[in-house]
């Protein structure tokens, strides 16, 4: 009954900031304008590119770092990690948190409507897991992006305690999240990744006896039937879930495919483009609109390389987000590709079509700059002749350092080693590594490696003589 009751007063409380979202798609470039206003105190667009350059986190880093050590006690900054960073770290002023919540609460909104059943159990959202190294230094959970009285209502309907994202390990957070899975009444997964909770459902399985030591007696004897996961044992454990949501597009396809066949008896809706810098767009009526009502947008056209706002957009452009926001980054541009696909009222909507110049299986953010250099340091180190980093999705996702010629087993094994030291150095690789979404980088020797090369890009490009050699490539297939 107190979980009904919060889930009505939420979806309530949504009610104004979808209505503000719906005027928003109506009048797009005014309802920007005055955004604009309130982040710069400018009006005149034109006047304000003049004034402000694009910029990346590289222009930014000196000024964050100032931040982080002036403002440690009044704001939260966030870790991500970046191109060529080995960490970034994001303001989340509370006028940006509340820029969020203006995207969140108009998809929960959409959400309460469409999927009523929702209101009758608790929700799975999993947003701000840490890796190991950085929980001590760095405390958060998934309500501390939420302010007001919001974020005191959602920790009422949440399944996961916020205990469990500050627990001293990984395991621990994952023991504690399966285990408040399997002890309430879930009715929506929210997750980032696919294979979050794809791992979420192995690690269940391998750690069956610990599990049923701990859950109540139905659930033990569900557990005791099952051996593997199969869209059987999810139905049986999760009866009352509505709703998966998580990426889908781009890397992330494959996995949200072997999700909806493991959930069968539950809707799947594929997340919007959200990054830790900011909300580009939400899921709405089956469509990804622009989040019209969050924060400035403008866009940098990909054939063009001109600089656009949201109104001046047109179906079929592929662009780049560019954003400026109440964290303090103006015309702050983000490394996706989406394509302009459509539009609700005179807002365009998009779909995301990757990570420019990076591989993103799984969250972990490789950039063709990081695999340049890691090549440049493996050639130097080991003297030898790295051709690619080659990134896997089957068997489990993983990475592949082509090497040419031949290799002991004692040198593959030294540059496997250096391989992965490097790698973990970065924050999403790191996380997804120890969160068993990654297995870990290999080393192939080959004596015919342009040939290997060769092969795998040739089933991305039908002209085999365009082939140019990449430090970084995806393999389809």
């Amino acid at each position: 009954m107190i979980t009904h009751l919060c889930h009505q007063i939420i979806e309530w409380s949504c009610l104004k900031n979808h209505s503000a979202f719906i005027h928003a798609l109506d009048e797009l470039k005014k309802n920007q304008l005055n955004i604009l206003f309130k982040l710069t105190g400018e009006r005149d667009y034109e006047k304000f590119k003049t004034l402000h350059p694009i910029t990346t986190y590289d222009d930014c880093r000196d000024s964050i770092e100032e931040r982080r050590v002036r403002e440690k006690n009044s704001v939260q900054f966030v870790p991500t990690s970046g191109s060529t960073q080995k960490i970034k770290w994001i303001p989340y002023t509370k006028e940006f948190k509340a820029e969020l919540w203006r995207a969140t609460s108009p998809w929960l909104y959409d959400i309460y409507k469409r999927y009523p059943k929702v209101k009758n159990g608790t929700h799975f959202w999993s947003l701000s897991w840490l890796p190991e190294e950085m929980r001590s230094e760095y405390r958060t959970n998934d309500l501390d992006f939420f302010v007001g009285l919001e974020r005191f209502f959602l920790k009422q309907i949440m399944t996961m305690p916020s205990t469990a994202a500050m627990t001293p390990t990984l395991i621990d957070s994952m023991k504690e999240s399966i285990l408040s899975l399997l002890s309430k009444k879930v009715t929506l997964i929210s997750v980032w990744s696919p294979t979050f909770l794809l791992e979420l459902l192995d690690f269940l399985i391998k750690e069956k006896d610990y599990f049923s030591n701990s859950v109540d007696a139905d659930t033990k004897e569900i557990l005791s039937r099952h051996d593997t996961i199969s869209a059987q044992l999810t139905k049986e454990l999760f009866p009352d879930l509505v709703l998966i949501s998580s990426w889908a597009t781009s890397t992330s396809s494959y996995f949200a495919d072997q999700l909806k066949k493991l959930f069968p008896h539950a809707h799947f809706e594929a997340k919007g483009l959200w990054a830790t810098e900011g909300v580009v767009t939400i899921p709405y009526q089956g469509k990804f609109p622009l989040a019209a009502n969050s924060h400035f947008y403008e866009f940098l056209v990909d054939e063009t390389k001109e600089i656009l706002p949201s109104w001046k957009l047109e179906i079929g452009m592929k662009v780049s987000p560019v954003l400026t926001t109440a964290s303090g980054f103006f015309r702050y541009r983000l490394n996706d590709l989406l394509v302009v696909d459509g539009l609700v009222k005179n807002t365009p909507c998009f779909n995301f079509l990757g990570r420019i110049n990076e591989v993103d299986l799984v969250g972990e953010k490789i950039s063709a700059e990081l695999a340049q250099d890691l090549i440049s340091k493996i050639t130097s180190e080991f003297n030898v002749l790295p051709i690619s980093l080659l990134a896997f999705l089957k068997p489990h996702a993983h990475y592949q350092l082509l090497i040419d010629g031949d290799g002991s087993s004692d040198l593959k094994e030294r540059i496997e080693k250096y391989v992965e030291e490097f790698l973990m150095q970065h924050f999403h690789y790191r996380l997804a590594r120890e969160l068993n979404q990654l297995s870990s980088c290999q080393v192939n020797f080959n004596t015919k490696a342009m040939d290997e090369y060769l092969r795998y890009s040739s089933k991305q490009i039908s002209i085999r003589g365009n082939i140019k050699l990449e430090p970084l490539l995806l393999v389809r297939g």
